[in-house]
């Protein structure tokens, strides 16, 4: 299957689960695809149907770059605990940090959109995605926080907490470590340092993963480290 068509079979699944949860629009639908995990396997997003371990089209284990979290899975979509919401012009956002001259995305979005004064492709990581993408990180520098918001769309009264794998010599920090939804409080924000200090150069893979003793809510990040 290539790229294009896991794309289209993605965005379906996506429509359809956005239908059943009366979400805003199918973005949050594909948010809650990519944050699903299974509690007896909290590993078997990266395993196929088979339960062997992903590939890549040169036959080694595939990393976060080729796969992202893993294979979707819609029944457990349906009940995902926690979502990643965004919106369209988050997306529009994207291009401008990315590089796009304004002219072009006004162009291609049919907006009036205004990019920032200093869009940098560091500020990509800032988008409010299931995943956490870090272009560079220097050793000798302080932390690099990224802040990321999740809504509840699970039990109205829900604590998760957070667990992180991470390799070695990256240190990785939740802050805060707790979400405690209620019916006031639907949405909560949190932040994510990197510190590379200790870390060999090179792209770093790790997870950070949501628990409420139903949900598994999981977050892949890839970490430059320069």
């Amino acid at each position: 299957m290539d790229f294009q068509t896991q794309k289209r079979n993605k965005a379906g699944e996506s429509e359809r689960i956005a239908l059943i949860h009366h979400y805003s629009h199918a973005l949050s639908g594909f948010s809650a695809m990519l944050t699903e995990s299974e509690a007896s396997a909290l590993s078997a997003t990266t395993y196929n149907n088979m339960m062997k371990p992903v590939t890549n089209t040169s036959n080694y284990f595939a990393n976060p770059h080729e796969i992202g979290v893993g294979e979707i899975n819609p029944l457990r979509a349906l009940d995902p605990g926690l979502v990643f919401e965004t919106n369209a012009n988050d997306y529009i956002r994207f291009l401008c940090y990315y590089g796009y001259s304004q002219k072009d995305i006004r162009s291609m979005s049919k907006t009036n959109i205004t990019c920032p004064i200093k869009s940098s492709a560091d500020l990509i990581s800032n988008i409010n995605y299931p995943s956490i993408s870090i272009k560079t990180l220097k050793k000798g520098e302080k932390a690099k926080v990224i802040t990321r918001t999740v809504t509840n769309v699970g039990h109205v009264n829900s604590t998760y907490n957070a667990k992180v794998h991470s390799p070695e010599g990256l240190v990785v920090n939740v802050t805060p470590n707790e979400l405690v939804f209620s019916k006031g409080v639907p949405k909560i924000s949190y932040e994510v340092s990197f510190y590379g200090k200790e870390a060999h150069g090179g792209y770093k893979f790790g997870t950070i993963t949501w628990l409420d003793g139903r949900h598994y809510v999981h977050t892949v990040f890839a970490v430059n480290v320069e």
